[in-house]
């Protein structure tokens, strides 16, 4: 602080509290912070903090002002179009608010009595501290020891990070503090020696000693008490019954306070004021209310102590009545829900009758878990919406849309909820809420797609088709078509996904569902070029376009990662990697990290081995089995281990080759979705084929001839089928292969290079490949191709393709390949 004052520079300070309410008001701090910046009121219409907000992030932020206000938002009360799309991405948000602010002047953010903030808000301090670079910034926090009980390596191992733990104070230490605060002569010495014992260096029970010996005016027969608190009690219980009564009325409300709420005068605070119980603000935050705190928050804890339980009923139900009348119910639904339920359970403490605080209480418990959803502060939401199924019979009518609720949060939390949500289904069909349960179903079918479930998935997709169909245009129905067109394409079912899509679409675009709009242009335009239609790219590129423009980042990302795809299916690897690079590169702009790690533990490792990158690739492959050993969940775990039996197999590791081939070929059958089953099952069999075992990599084509002749359309099954070709040309079995898949009217590379390799076409195989940028495949053709040429007498030939595949071979320490290629050297020489 020294270094601020001498600086001479206009510093920000931007103060907030958490409150003592349960595990702490969601992000309540971090919400006076922007409030304070914003200069936004308790008490303002919707439309003056709407303003208020959008004049302070433009004056700050040029480039994405409008995705910053909309995570803003609902930190001032205002919700928006929906809940953020994710933590991460509001996080990332928040943080730039922040370090924009940081840019114009230095910044003090300090965060007070985070002991009672919430986990996300911890998380978020977290996250700034690790995230905010190249601006003054000074984060300081205060907390009592309780928060490290809590979270015992919170804020611990950072580099840019301290921990300051305040000491007692000696007893020379508190002696001169006492003598500071004091107007009085030095105490006599034996009261002084008993007074620094229970003291025990805390400078709060020597400040209320202090003002208890004011307001006393002699030591004589003045007790000691044992603790601050007895202090403290002590002083109030000299009070005046009004003053006291005031006071308690006060604690009720919180360390913070107003006039308004305690139907109170100026005139009437000024005793506990001069008393130094509480202080005015100097501006308040409720237009035209006086603003006052407690000076301390033991004061208040001691206060509400001493009211009696059958009276804070009623003045916790009182509180939550001024709260209310302030307006704005999303901005203050969680402290109106603390008073409810405080009132309710005094009340039922204290035998007194019930009936109208239960409705009530469920009512705010409710409405704060909406809040809170918002702010996707989802373990407190889902505890709000628990608490207030507690207070719900099993036949009450609300129950259903509560469970709703409930379920969605732990589904946004952990991709689980099935409990919830299936019994949330029941009751919404049976009292006919169509729409809703739709929504119930479609959060069932992912579920049990991220769980490998894929014939439950489809169980789940038809009941919400069902449940839509027929309806009103409404938002529900062209969600749930949507998403229905979405699975049908992950499944290449690409004609259903097209058809189905574009019924969304239509939908979308006549009343007027922009982000539902961009949601199916990218699956219409993927399912188009999937088929080889052109036309489809356009419709993706638009869809990216608008998902852009709306602020949609989800759907904006989808989007890039689909276009990724496309060029791989298009057997375009530089502009995969360059599509992949850009989508990467939003993905961490915007904060979502999860996408990054879906990208860079999928796409990119394959998309390095076919580059012939070939340590990145083992690296990010090892890297994420180790995660999934660990407990993690991956989509492309299989993949994984594909891609690995490919590496050890080349650096001469059969037994690991094969081990990871049969672990792929575990894990990749209850994905189903072709895009990832048919590339994994065409690696391992290739694999089984290379280490000898003729018998596992006929079973592996076998079910892999079986499934490609179901699908509609190949799709993304043709990725990786020259590897099935040449299976199944070696074990004589080209003719079933080419029957499923000559017909395929969309003849990608992919599909020439495989036609090419069924016909034992070797050299035009590597030719395609090669033109593709697949340099690790180019490579295994061209030696296949040198096999036929030497045996065929075609030495030269021969010599220059195994130049070629031995040049890269001995880059990347394939010595399996290279013995195999210099065996072959001798043979042509």
């Amino acid at each position: 602080f020294q270094s601020i004052e001498r600086g001479g520079e206009l510093t920000f300070w931007r103060q907030g509290r958490s409150l003592p309410y349960g595990q702490g008001m969601s992000y309540w701090a971090l919400a006076e912070m922007v409030k304070a910046q914003a200069a936004i009121l308790e008490t303002d219409s919707d439309d003056e903090v709407e303003a208020k907000l959008m004049r302070t992030v433009e004056l700050l932020i040029d480039d994405d002002a409008e995705w910053v206000t909309s995570h803003l938002r609902p930190l001032v009360g205002q919700a928006g179009d929906g809940a953020a799309a994710s933590q991460e991405e509001a996080f990332t948000a928040w943080r730039r608010f922040f370090e924009a602010l940081a840019e114009q002047r230095p910044l003090v953010l300090a965060f007070e009595d985070i002991q009672w903030a919430d986990d996300g808000l911890l998380d978020f301090i977290e996250h700034l501290v690790d995230w905010a670079r190249d601006v003054p910034m000074l984060i300081l926090c205060t907390a009592r020891l309780e928060l490290l009980e809590r979270r015992p390596a919170w804020g611990g191992g950072k580099l840019n990070a301290a921990l300051i733990a305040l000491a007692p104070l000696s007893n020379e230490e508190t002696a001169k503090l006492i003598a500071a605060l004091s107007e009085r002569a030095l105490l006599a010495a034996e009261t002084q020696s008993v007074l620094l014992d229970r003291a025990g260096g805390n400078p709060l029970y020597a400040e209320q000693f202090v003002r208890m010996l004011a307001e006393r005016g002699s030591t004589e027969e003045l007790a000691l008490p044992e603790t601050v608190q007895g202090i403290i009690a002590a002083r109030l219980d000299s009070l005046a019954p009004d003053e006291k009564a005031l006071l308690q009325d006060a604690a009720v409300i919180g360390k913070v306070f107003w006039l308004g709420a305690l139907e109170a005068t100026e005139q009437q605070l000024q005793p506990l004021r001069q008393k130094e119980f509480v202080q005015r603000a100097r501006r308040s935050s409720v237009e035209g209310e006086t603003e006052y705190a407690f000076k301390h928050g033991l004061v208040r804890d001691v206060a509400y102590g001493q009211i009696p339980r059958a009276q804070r009923s009623r003045k916790h139900q009182r509180a939550a009545e001024w709260i209310e009348s302030l307006g704005r119910p999303e901005d203050h639904a969680e402290m109106v829900a603390h008073h409810y339920v405080n009132a309710l359970e005094l009340a039922r403490a204290a035998g007194q009758d019930d009936g109208m605080l239960v409705d009530r209480a469920r009512s705010a418990l409710r409405d704060a878990g909406d809040r809170a959803v918002t702010l996707n502060a989802l373990p407190q939401a889902e505890a709000y919406f628990r608490e207030a199924l507690g207070l719900t019979s099993d036949d009450d009518p609300e129950r259903p849309a509560l469970l709703l609720r409930c379920g969605r949060a732990v589904y946004r939390q952990e991709d689980e909820g099935a409990v919830e949500l299936s019994e949330a289904l029941m009751g919404l069909l049976e009292a006919g809420e169509n729409e809703p349960a739709a929504e119930a179903s479609l959060m069932l079918a992912d579920i049990a797609w991220k769980h490998g479930r894929r014939d439950e998935m489809d169980g789940h997709l038809e009941k919400a088709r069902a449940l839509v169909e027929g309806t009103s245009q409404s938002r529900a129905r062209v969600a749930v078509l949507c998403e229905v067109a979405r699975y049908e394409m992950l499944a290449d079912r690409l004609e259903a996904a097209r058809e189905l899509g574009g019924e969304a679409l239509r939908l979308a675009e006549t009343l007027g569902f922009d982000d539902l709009r961009a949601h199916a242009l990218n699956t219409v335009g993927t399912a188009r070029a999937d088929l080889g239609d052109g036309e489809g790219l356009a419709e993706l590129e638009e869809s990216i376009d608008l998902a852009t423009r709306l602020n949609s980042i989800p759907d904006m990302l989808r989007g890039y990662n689909n276009l990724t795809a496309l060029h791989i299916l298009q057997g375009d690897l530089p502009r995969t990697r360059a599509a992949e690079a850009r989508t990467l590169e939003l993905a961490e702009h915007f904060g979502h990290r999860g996408t990054v790690r879906f990208i860079e533990s999928g796409a990119a490792v394959g998309n390095r081995y076919l580059a012939g990158e070939w340590d990145d690739a083992l690296e990010r492959a090892e890297s994420v089995i180790a995660e999934a050993e660990a407990g993690g969940r991956f989509y492309q775990l299989g993949g994984m281990h594909a891609h690995r039996s490919l590496i050890r197999l080349g650096r001469g590791d059969a037994d690991g080759a094969e081990s990871d081939a049969e672990l792929a070929v575990d894990l990749v059958r209850p994905v189903r979705d072709p895009q990832a089953l048919y590339p994994d099952l065409a690696i391992a069999a290739s694999i089984f084929l290379s280490v000898g075992n003729e018998a596992r990599a006929g079973e592996t084509l076998t079910e892999a001839v079986a499934g490609l002749g179901e699908l509609h359309r190949l799709g993304f099954a043709v990725v990786e089928l020259p590897l099935q070709a040449w299976v199944a040309v070696t074990l004589g079995r080209a003719s079933d292969l080419l029957e499923v898949i000559e017909p395929e009217p969309y003849k990608s590379p992919w599909l020439r290079s495989a036609l090419a390799v069924a016909s034992r076409d070797f050299l035009a195989a590597a030719d395609i490949i090669g033109g593709m940028g697949i340099v690790s495949h180019e490579a295994f053709f061209r030696l296949r191709a040198a096999e036929q040429l030497v045996d065929e007498g075609h030495r030269a030939e021969a010599d220059e393709q195994l130049r070629r595949a031995l040049a890269f071979y001995r880059s990347v320490g394939a010595k399996r390949y290279v013995r195999e290629g210099e065996a072959l050297l001798a043979a042509s020489a």
